[in-house]
């Protein structure tokens, strides 16, 4: 193993910079404990006073760990209008600082001993922080990241968004499920939901993940729609998510009702908008049929069906063929003139279409099987069949 030495244009730096040298070697020193030895060693080897020694400004950093105290009260003030409970420290270093440390370190040991001057600060800084603000360092999933430009003393923050999760039933069938953005809808399920939850974050903006989406006629009830409302940068983490749902409930619940809020993550997010699901529907059907033949030719809509992309969302989807299943589908009665069908199916699959069949896009149909015209009236969803759910 190398010699661990220095030389006197070494002592030009700091103990912080001097330690970190060999920062990768040995253990229970801190860079600095480890520089401050190595200042001691040449001192007594060449027979100098170690004061003597010392430099007043370190060639590389600038004596840069002697102002994280004042780095601290700066970032108080910064953080004192966000809620958090764990944090971490990032920083950038100017180039020709990185680059120096770097032929510094690899004229001492060219296998790599030393250790960067931006770990090291971040760690430095970071205890100092967590002392002065009673939080904790989290490295890989922090409420709060804390990101120093050290050559314009910039802080900047990175706030992880606030994710809950929830279901949503939808009563009208005049709201889309999220902002239009030609403004076509004064509301959305979205806006309606967020409204209040970001009145009390503070959050900056909001995006609602849904598990599907039901078309803006389609009413969305039973057990609701498994969704993850994400709030970006809020100010405030801890909610009442009870009263923010009997708020929603009692003031927009003719339209929009929510259930079960909970804190979520990014993680749910990915699972909500990628689940396969089952979901149960009723349509109600405009068709010159007896109830007995209406039976019998529903019957023949059981199993594997090819749906291409419907003619009303072929200008926004791929126009492709796609299986879906049909898993169990039954004649519930009649409202008026129109007959009420009750339909269990795959996930994506397009039920107005499985009944009049778009021009034979869909096969097969029931317009298909019976040869006749099928107007559609009304769909509702009543049920989507999460088994992952509230994991």
């Amino acid at each position: 193993m190398q010699d661990i030495l220095v030389n006197r244009e070494d002592l030009k730096l700091c103990d912080h910079c001097l330690g970190r040298i060999y920062g990768m070697r040995g253990h229970g020193l801190t860079n600095k404990e480890r520089g401050r030895a190595l200042r001691v060693l040449f001192a007594m080897q060449h027979n100098e006073s170690v004061e003597e020694l010392e430099p007043e400004e370190c060639a590389l950093c600038g004596n840069i760990f002697e102002r994280i105290p004042d780095y601290v009260q700066y970032i108080k003030k910064v953080v004192e209008d966000y809620e958090f409970d764990t944090f971490l420290v990032g920083s950038r270093f100017p180039r020709d600082i990185v680059e120096a440390e770097k032929n510094i370190q690899e004229s001492h040991c060219a296998e790599g001993c030393g250790e960067s001057i931006s770990r090291e600060f971040n760690r430095e800084l970071g205890k100092a922080l967590s002392d002065a603000l009673g939080k904790e360092v989290d490295l890989s999933n922090p409420d709060l990241a804390i990101i120093i430009d050290t050559e314009y003393d910039d802080v900047q923050l990175e706030i992880k968004p606030l994710f809950i999760y929830g279901r949503y039933r939808k009563l009208s069938r005049e709201l889309p499920q999220t902002k239009w953005p030609s403004g076509k809808y004064k509301e959305s399920v979205e806006e309606l939901i967020a409204g209040p939850i970001m009145e009390l974050t503070g959050g900056t903006a909001h995006a609602l993940h849904g598990m599907g989406r039901e078309d803006i006629d389609v009413r969305m009830l039973g057990n609701g729609r498994p969704f993850v409302l994400e709030i970006s940068r809020p100010r405030r983490r801890k909610i009442n998510l009870k009263e923010i749902e009997e708020r929603i409930n009692s003031t927009v619940g003719d339209k929009v009702q929510v259930l079960g809020l909970r804190y979520s993550s990014r993680s749910e997010v990915r699972r909500v908008k990628t689940a396969k699901v089952r979901k149960r529907y009723r349509i109600a059907v405009q068709v010159e049929l007896a109830e007995e033949e209406l039976k019998d030719a529903i019957q023949n809509l059981r199993g594997k069906i090819r749906q291409r992309t419907p003619t009303r969302v072929a200008h926004r989807r791929a126009d492709k063929v796609r299986v879906r299943e049909v898993y169990d589908i039954s004649l519930v009665g009649k409202e008026d003139d129109a007959w009420v069908i009750e339909v269990l199916a795959e996930s994506g699959t397009y039920i107005k279409e499985l009944m009049h069949g778009d021009n034979g896009r869909t096969k097969p149909s029931l317009a298909e099987i019976t040869g006749k015209e099928v107007k559609v009236v009304y769909l509702d969803v009543v049920e989507v069949l999460d088994t992952s759910q509230d994991l």
